[in-house]
């Protein structure tokens, strides 16, 4: 544990957690990519069209999301909608985790303070880390830099 006068930028890097995300056990073995977007309606369409299988569910206090996987190109594929909130999207990206996610990618929509043409695609290159959640998995720094080659 990396101890720090300021609690948020401590980091444990004990993999071993209090209560583990798969504590119930499940027997289920997701894909090691996900697309995890906030895009409720589109995920469920796409899965429809796509013929994705509904492999499992993530239940939350609120809501229970589907988990699809797909096969891409000749790679199967997790697709998820993400809980809108750091608390739930964390969680349920545990959860992911736990069962054999390792690499994800997120997308969604946002508003602008520029104009730009609308329906744009933004895609950044790093984000200013002030969530907290993203100090459970990576030594605290200003910026997180984004894996380009993802």
């Amino acid at each position: 544990m990396q101890k720090h006068a300021i609690p948020i930028l401590e980091f444990d890097d004990n993999p071993q957690a209090v209560l583990m995300p798969t504590h119930e056990g499940l027997d289920l073995k997701l894909p090691k990519k996900c697309i995890y977007a906030f895009l409720e309606e589109e995920i469920d369409r796409y899965a429809q069209e796509a013929g994705a299988d509904c492999v499992g569910e993530f239940v939350s206090a609120t809501k229970t999301y589907p988990v699809y996987v797909v096969n891409y190109k000749g790679e199967e594929i997790c697709l998820t909608q993400a809980p809108v909130g750091s608390a739930p999207a964390a969680q349920f990206m545990d959860w992911l985790i736990g069962y054999g996610v390792e690499q994800i990618i997120s997308t969604g929509t946002c508003g602008v303070l520029a104009d730009i043409e609308e329906n744009a695609f933004l895609i950044p290159i790093r984000a200013l880390r002030d969530e907290g959640t993203s100090y459970h998995y990576v030594a605290p720094s200003r910026y997180m830099e984004m894996q380009i080659e993802a």
